[in-house]
């Protein structure tokens, strides 16, 4: 089924995602760093960053194919986000914001041509959100686990990143909505039969980043408790021009506290409405981590009103994932104990000792009605 903005609306807060500047994401609550709104970009038609079953990413098959695209319900209407299957097949990782309010919960992998290979449901209570999720965003607690009603038997899940992966290059893969980065227009469904992908750079942590901002300009209002539950990931949607170089402008005024390049040419993206929960995943040599969770898109116009008075940053102001704009995703390695304390499953031994104990507990019963 062709999804548009009426049937399926834009997931819970602002995510997005694109491929060589395509993107997608989600709508939603509002975060405390300013006004963050879904994003889109792309320099070539949308369809060439489809991600399909089967797709090799650095000489891994189906490297993709557990991203998952999922779609759900609640009082307010009909929803969409993006996640990504953990290895083992039984839970999905998405955000805080597409898991915290759901009537229903369907999560489907190879989405191709408007029709999913694997298809499974989420129940209310299979739902885990982080415990420091208050509904503000960028304060590195939008994540969640979602427990699937059968485990995925044929798709590999992904490995975590264990690591802070500030600097480094990532893959970036989800169902939301699309655009061009030229076009001065907002993202939409009109390729959403697919997945798309895109590449970009973990520029700067969101606590750096505020911080720096906050020593410039002590009204930005910075505070470290802000920051406390966990890392945020945040990228630019690089032109290779140095104008749309938001962050590494940014980095400038606020006395270089970063790093940030002017991008990575045809491969750069950005994610955008209906992204929100999709994966970001970096490749360690053998397999491809997922590193963050796409959580929020900032318009590139907004960050440089409000920092420094900066202009010309964003290259169209009507499209939330063009040339200049901002993503932040949260890190997976802040929340690696929360992740296995939900997905743990105890060893065999455990099982065994479990069992021995509710035995001695049912001896211990009928001595004492005895």
């Amino acid at each position: 089924m062709i999804f548009n903005t009426k049937q399926l609306k834009l997931a819970a807060v602002t995510a997005a995602l694109l491929a060589a500047g395509v993107a997608q994401a989600s709508n939603g609550q509002v975060a405390t760093m300013a006004p963050l709104e879904p994003l889109t970009g792309n320099t070539s038609a949308v369809s060439n960053w489809r991600f399909t079953i089967g797709q090799s990413f650095n000489g891994v098959a189906g490297a993709l194919d557990g991203v998952a695209r999922l779609s759900f319900t609640n009082s307010a209407g009909s929803w969409a986000c993006s996640g990504s299957l953990l290895a083992g097949g039984q839970y999905v990782l998405t955000a805080a914001h597409c898991a915290d309010d759901f009537s229903t919960m369907k999560v489907q992998f190879g989405w191709q041509g408007g029709t999913a290979a694997v298809t499974r449901n989420v129940s209310v209570g299979n739902a885990f959100v982080n415990k420091a999720w208050t509904g503000t965003l960028d304060t590195g607690a939008d994540i969640a686990i979602l427990k699937l009603d059968t485990a995925v038997t044929t798709i590999k899940g992904y490995n975590l990143s264990t690591t802070n992966d500030v600097g480094k290059d990532y893959l970036m893969a989800g169902y939301g909505t699309t655009q061009k980065a030229t076009t001065n227009a907002a993202t939409n469904w009109n390729d959403g039969n697919y997945g798309h992908y895109a590449y970009n750079t973990f520029d700067v942590d969101s606590n750096t980043f505020n911080k720096a901002v906050g020593d410039k300009d002590p009204s930005w209002g910075y505070n470290p408790a802000d920051y406390a539950a966990g890392t945020t990931y945040m990228s630019d949607f690089d032109s290779g021009q140095a104008n749309n170089n938001t962050l590494g402008r940014i980095a400038d005024i606020t006395g270089n506290k970063w790093n940030s390049g002017k991008g990575l040419g045809a491969n750069e993206g950005l994610i955008a409405g209906g992204d929100s929960g999709g994966g970001d995943f970096v490749w360690n040599g053998t397999e491809w981590l997922l590193s963050g969770v796409h959580s929020w898109g900032w318009q590139g116009t907004s960050a440089c009103s409000l920092i420094g008075g900066l202009t010309g940053c964003d290259n169209a102001s009507q499209n939330g994932s063009s040339y200049g704009d901002l993503s932040g995703s949260t890190a997976t390695f802040s929340h690696i104990g929360w992740i296995n304390s939900v997905t743990a499953v105890p060893e065999p031994e455990t099982y065994a000792m479990m069992i021995a104990g509710l035995a001695l507990v049912g001896v211990a019963r009928r001595r004492k009605q005895k």
